[in-house]
């Protein structure tokens, strides 16, 4: 229903909710008007997933491993601290697999993600990214999605064929304290992050500066070693937790995506081979397994409690699934095949996908078809030029080709559906650069 429609149906006493017209109105024509604001984001390295933190703050995390919070009016980048484990040994295979996933707690109070080793789960306190948690001892391969069942309760989903649930304390005390550490009250205001770091900066110079000077003369007494130089700053320790249930799929391969149906209290994960895996949040007893409709390349997973479905992105394809009976409802065939579905996202009537070959593409489910610019041809916004670095292997492998479109591993729109932000990167895995942009 249009807005004039509704205006005139309103005089005989038709009472719709007007903030679902709005959100309808709004997310088929928005698409129209969007226009890409690009972000310098130096060297990183593909940008996997952002949130929402603020109206004017995301929280990223790259393959390189770092995990920023990037101001969208200034462009400024705050790098917070990745967690640790001192009791396990890194793994062989963990090198170059980043941080996948970035979870919020219903409330906004906790934030999720991957720590220094990527098989184990940080936890963070909001807004100040006080450290709190470290993860470990239960996965043995990435961590690819994160989803919280509650404020206090969350599911991981890993590349070693497994889920777990993990519950979280907003309590330093709740927990075992990593090694030596003990716990700590100090704040650790987000505000500070960025001094934080250039104090970190200027003992690692200075420590640097006394090596070097003790080097050239041996008279020299060796000054005091780095680790005890930062002893005398004051950063909050983090403890250790473990998590309360696991469970393997069957069938699966790789857990690429976890949502939770709060509405059936079921948890649905995606592997990367094709196959659901439903199961009932207490205990983890297994529900059912179902086939996607496409076995290759699955990553993507979403759900639609209004409309009752979830979306399964693989390598051509968004597919819809009724949510109660698991069955294939639609089949949306993505206008790059090949290069994957990397993200989705329902708004409105709006299903909204994001693929490898740096295309942003918007099916209308009213209308049944791809909305297009009122000429006849298809609407997509393609992703800007980001950054990439010309080294060996893009010299010996990728010289011969001028341009490489910026896969869109992530994209999310704000409450008021008018702005909508995305991130991502080369879709080679040997390629080294980044994309970020906001479009409103």
């Amino acid at each position: 229903m249009s807005v004039l429609d509704y205006t005139q149906r309103r005089l005989y006493g038709y009472r719709a909710p007007p903030d679902k017209i709005l959100l309808n109105y709004a997310s088929r024509k928005m698409p129209l008007l969007f226009d890409e604001r690009e972000y310098h984001m130096g060297t990183l390295n593909k940008v996997f997933t952002a949130q929402w933190l603020s109206a004017n703050q995301v929280v990223c995390a790259t393959k390189c491993n770092k995990l920023f919070v990037l101001d969208l009016k200034t462009g400024k980048q705050v790098f917070i601290p990745t967690l640790q484990s001192r009791s396990s040994p890194p793994l062989g295979n963990m090198e170059h697999c980043g941080i996948h996933s970035v979870a919020i707690n219903p409330s906004g109070t906790l934030l999720a993600t991957g720590g220094e080793e990527p098989h184990n789960l940080a936890i963070y306190r909001l807004p100040s990214f006080d450290p709190l948690h470290i993860g470990e001892g239960t996965h043995t391969d990435w961590i690819f999605s994160i989803t919280w069942l509650d404020d206090k309760f969350l599911v991981t989903g890993s590349r070693d064929s497994s889920v777990a649930v993990w519950e979280v304390e907003d309590s330093i005390q709740s927990a075992q304290p990593t090694g030596t550490e003990q716990s700590c009250s100090q704040s650790y205001p987000d505000s500070c992050l960025g001094q934080l770091h250039k104090q970190q900066a200027a003992q690692d110079n200075q420590g640097e500066q006394l090596h070097n000077q003790a080097a050239q003369n041996s008279n020299v007494e060796q000054p005091h070693s780095l680790a005890d130089q930062e002893s005398s700053v004051n950063i909050p320790s983090y403890s250790t937790i473990q998590a309360v249930l696991t469970k393997k799929c069957c069938l699966g391969e790789k857990v690429r995506a976890v949502v939770y149906n709060s509405r059936s209290e079921e948890l649905v994960g995606l592997t990367s081979n094709g196959y659901l895996n439903v199961w009932n949040v207490k205990g983890l007893k297994e529900v059912c397994t179902a086939s996607a409709p496409f076995s290759r390349e699955n990553t993507s997973l979403i759900l639609d409690l209004d409309k009752r479905l979830y979306a399964v992105g693989s390598q051509s394809h968004v597919s819809l699934m009724d949510m109660t009976a698991m069955k294939c409802a639609l089949n949306i065939p993505s206008k790059d095949k090949g290069t994957g579905v990397r993200s989705i996202s329902f708004r409105g009537d709006v299903v909204t996908m994001g693929t490898g070959a740096g295309s942003l593409l918007f099916y209308d489910l009213r209308a049944g078809r791809f909305m297009d610019c009122n000429c006849g041809m298809t609407l997509r916004l393609r992703t800007g030029e980001g950054w990439l670095r010309h080294d060996e292997m893009y010299q010996e492998f990728f010289s011969d080709q001028d341009h490489f479109p910026n896969a869109v591993y992530s994209h999310l729109y704000d409450d008021t559906g008018v702005r909508l932000v995305t991130v991502g990167g080369p879709l080679p895995a040997g390629l080294w650069g980044n994309y970020a942009a906001l479009w409103s």
